[in-house]
């Protein structure tokens, strides 16, 4: 009979077990951060590594079943060939790698290896440097709800830092000021727009923007979250080009704010009823307040100047206007006439400090003028939607075609966008939010009213060409509203003119 081989030494034996036992333990690690995906795999390396870590955890498994067994023939004197024949491989293994601290080292590189390469975090390919965001307002103060969201993005980015660059001014100015930027030969300051939804056609005409990246979105799977003619505003609805160009950033729609002691408790059945008695009759001058004045105005008379996907009505004559039109700018000179319009420049700003001043029972007001009445007049007014439908406003992150950052741009711009990030726009700054989760854990008093007005919201003129197109309109309405609401004969002419130059 053979003589029976010695069993391994105590440290060789411990060895032998961590060479059985840690790999199975890495397997179940690894495996397991490699399945843990929050959605669907967007591209086929992500389903590369889910099927690479589910393939992990079924080894180890697997192997759970056979460790207490491998165990027990390293740790105790072998019983037979088979286990002696085990026994001289871990031999073998060990002695290859000359002693059981080499054993331990190599095992210890192989757990740092798996956890650089698959448990730490990268930063996913983001190009490093500071990003600028242009917008049209001044976001310089540090108690606003945009710039909380860009000082957090800074905190988790710290090798992607953004800052502001303001193009405030009227909107033609802020217009100007974002094209001069962005086209050709232009200073290329912005990495990414905070445009207008109304420029958006424009921006994307003529390549000022750029598409996002569909493989690299995050919340692509929550893009049913937007509201729907929301979303839409950042495609290309004017043309043919595939995809999404920006993210919205906040909506807008209008609503009816009333003074306490309003008659009928200001409950209004339509337009004229509130728009005579409003703040806003006092202030209808040549701004862009004036092209959503007459638009709702007509849209409240059954007018379809302009159709619910933002396309001008046109016949051989121009733009038409029917005949609901023609009864709304009638009545809506009625009331300039009346009221006698004061000669200001912010017609909006105007009409809110009207309203404070009590000089009107009803303001039509955007809702982020919320929180500036309440600070003002306590409870002393209330908020509905209108009685009609509202143009759609609002504002877009769009990223810049000449940025050196077009990974780190579109990050930012759908963290900005995230559902969480509109909840804090809305509940701390006011932005009508974009998305439906906002409007469900909001507590705002009007977010019920704020969501139906943004959702039955109409676009105003789809066309590369509507700054052109919002002047000559305003110039027409004025006309109008100044001679008993006809206008000039030439004013349908040239609006359709306007469209396509």
């Amino acid at each position: 009979m053979s003589q029976q081989r010695s069993p391994l030494k105590a440290a060789h034996r411990i060895a032998a077990m961590m060479l059985v036992v840690l790999p199975v333990i890495i397997a179940t690690a690894v495996g397991s951060v490699m399945v843990n995906e929050p959605s669907l795999p967007h591209d086929p390396l992500d389903w590369v590594k889910v099927a690479l870590g589910a393939s992990l955890l079924v080894f180890s498994t697997l192997a759970l079943t056979f460790i207490p067994r491998l165990v027990k023939v390293i740790w105790s004197r072998p019983e037979n060939e088979e286990q002696r024949r085990l026994l001289g491989l871990l031999e073998r293994l060990r002695v290859k790698l000359k002693s059981p601290a080499r054993v331990m080292a190599a095992l210890a590189a192989l757990v740092v290896v798996v956890s650089i390469g698959w448990l730490v975090p990268d930063d996913d390919g983001l190009e490093p440097g500071t990003m600028v965001i242009m917008s049209a307002q001044d976001e310089s103060s540090q108690a606003g709800a945009r710039r909380i969201l860009v000082d957090q993005w800074n905190r988790l980015h710290p090798f992607n830092q953004v800052e502001f660059r303001s193009a405030a001014g009227e909107p033609d100015a802020q217009h100007k000021r974002m094209v001069d930027d962005a086209r050709e030969g232009g200073a290329h300051e912005a990495d990414v727009y905070l445009l207008d939804l109304v420029w958006m056609p424009e921006f994307i005409k003529m390549n000022y923007i750029q598409p996002l990246d569909e493989s690299r979105r995050q919340y692509k799977d929550q893009d049913g979250d937007f509201i729907d003619n929301v979303l839409r505003t950042c495609r290309d609805m004017s043309g043919k080009k595939p995809g999404l160009w920006g993210l919205p950033l906040n909506a807008d729609a209008g609503l009816l704010y009333y003074a306490s002691g309003a008659p009928g408790g200001g409950e209004v059945r339509d337009w004229k009823e509130y728009y005579s008695s409003s703040v806003n009759a006092l202030h209808l001058v040549d701004a862009e307040s004036l092209t959503v004045a007459a638009l709702e105005a007509m849209w409240a008379y059954g007018g379809e100047v302009v159709n619910r996907d933002g396309a001008p009505v046109l016949s051989s004559d121009g733009v038409e206007f029917d005949q609901n039109a023609l009864s709304a700018l009638k009545d809506l000179a009625e009331i300039y006439q009346t009221k006698k319009a004061d000669d200001v420049t912010d017609a909006e700003a105007a009409a809110t400090r009207s309203f404070k001043d009590g000089t009107a029972w009803y303001m039509r007001g955007w809702p982020v003028v919320y929180d500036d009445l309440t600070r003002s007049m306590g409870g002393s007014f209330e908020v509905h939607r209108l009685p009609h439908d509202s143009v759609l406003g609002g504002q877009n992150l769009a990223i810049s075609s000449s940025t050196d950052s077009p990974r780190a741009s579109q990050a930012l711009i759908e963290f900005l966008t995230s559902p969480s990030s509109e909840l804090i726009l809305f509940q701390l700054g006011g932005f009508a939010p974009t998305r439906r989760y906002a409007y469900q854990y909001a507590t705002r008093p009007y977010k019920d009213a704020l969501a139906s007005a943004v959702e039955t919201a109409r676009y105003r003129p789809v066309t590369p060409n509507y700054t052109t197109f919002s002047r000559i309109f305003r110039k027409g309405i004025l006309f109008a509203l100044k001679n008993g609401g006809k206008y000039d004969e030439d004013f349908p002419r040239e609006l359709a003119a306007s469209l396509n130059p």
